[in-house]
């Protein structure tokens, strides 16, 4: 892709850091109608990438005594969930809470129809709170947007203020992230921004509370970055919270193969052997992520406006780009 957008995506930014330095690039166009160049500092919609941020709140009201990692959610949120579910199964996907929604996000016809409609927490997690647990909690692993739903809730009944202004005076303010923010129903994008497209429409319009507390967030890769470096570098929270983001449960995911997701953080091993760290977000019209090495010796934030959304929180051109970047000799 030159500078010019291609038939899967309209722009690319990225950022890698390692031993031999910085570089950082941006191709494409912001904005198919004007055809303004993309540039590192626009901001985009990071998807799952806010869970990071909720899990680290969390895990901050943990350093600050509030709440225990292996305390039952029911406990401060009562008659909600009905079940044995911990703090920890909630931020690592063992809760067992169904992978569903009557907000049919992943179904694009639907969401060119209601990107505009304004939703509440509880018809985020309406269908999953009816439906049965699709196993024990703490027995397997599945992703689930409504674990982060409830982490939000939970951030809110805590400290009785919006889990928006948790994140925001813990993480965004303290670390200068300026141009990271939390939109709640607001549709629009702050400038510069990259657009995003989704079947030849422009869609970078659309109700954040369509994904609430496990995707609603705006950010850019310059911010991405110095927030991935405080996190893992420990400037957010104690080693012993930090700790729980690298911790993956000993259980089978629900799809196969083995857990790979810490509280916040999946992890994912490289063709080479290298296990890095991170998290990758899919929203329609804006695919992006973060990921380092543990000790930071090697790191990257990358985002891309795909022409269609695709069903792969990693797709193939991304575990490319990761593994360049993160993965020693390449």
């Amino acid at each position: 892709m030159g500078k010019r957008p291609d038939d899967e995506a309209t722009a690319v930014l990225v950022r890698v850091e390692g031993p031999e330095g910085a570089r950082s690039a941006a191709t494409g166009v912001a904005d198919l109608t004007t055809g303004e160049p993309a540039r590192h500092d626009h901001r985009f919609r990071i998807g799952g990438v806010t869970k990071t941020f909720v899990a680290a709140v969390v895990l901050a009201l943990v350093d600050d005594g509030l709440i225990g990692p292996d305390e039952p959610v029911e406990r401060h949120l009562p008659g909600l969930l009905r079940a044995p579910v911990t703090v920890r199964q909630l931020l690592d996907h063992t809760s067992g809470l169904v992978d569903d929604s009557d907000v049919r996000y992943n179904d694009t016809a639907w969401f060119l129809r209601h990107r505009f409609d304004v939703f509440t927490p509880a018809q985020l997690i309406g269908l999953a709170l009816r439906e049965p647990l699709t196993f024990a909690p703490g027995t397997r692993q599945q992703i689930t947007r409504a674990n982060y739903v409830v982490a939000g809730m939970l951030v809110e009944q805590l400290t009785g203020r919006p889990y928006a202004q948790e994140i925001e005076e813990r993480v965004l303010r303290p670390l200068g992230l300026t141009a990271t923010t939390l939109p709640g129903a607001d549709p629009t994008m702050p400038a510069p921004h990259i657009h995003g497209y989704e079947n030849g429409a422009d869609i970078t319009e659309h109700s954040p509370t369509i994904h609430g507390a496990a995707g609603e967030m705006i950010s850019s890769v310059p911010d991405l970055d110095r927030f991935l470096t405080a996190l893992f570098g420990g400037e957010l929270l104690s080693a012993e919270s930090l700790a729980h983001m690298f911790r993956v449960p000993d259980v089978p995911y629900i799809r196969g193969g083995m857990a790979f997701c810490g509280a916040g953080l999946d992890s994912m091993v490289l063709p080479g052997g290298t296990t890095v760290w991170g998290m990758a977000g899919v929203v329609h019209g804006y695919l992006c992520g973060i990921g380092a090495t543990r000790e930071l010796g090697r790191r990257a934030v990358y985002m891309m406006s795909p022409r269609t959304r695709g069903n792969l929180r990693v797709p193939p051109a991304v575990q490319s780009l990761l593994t360049a970047a993160l993965e020693p000799g390449h």
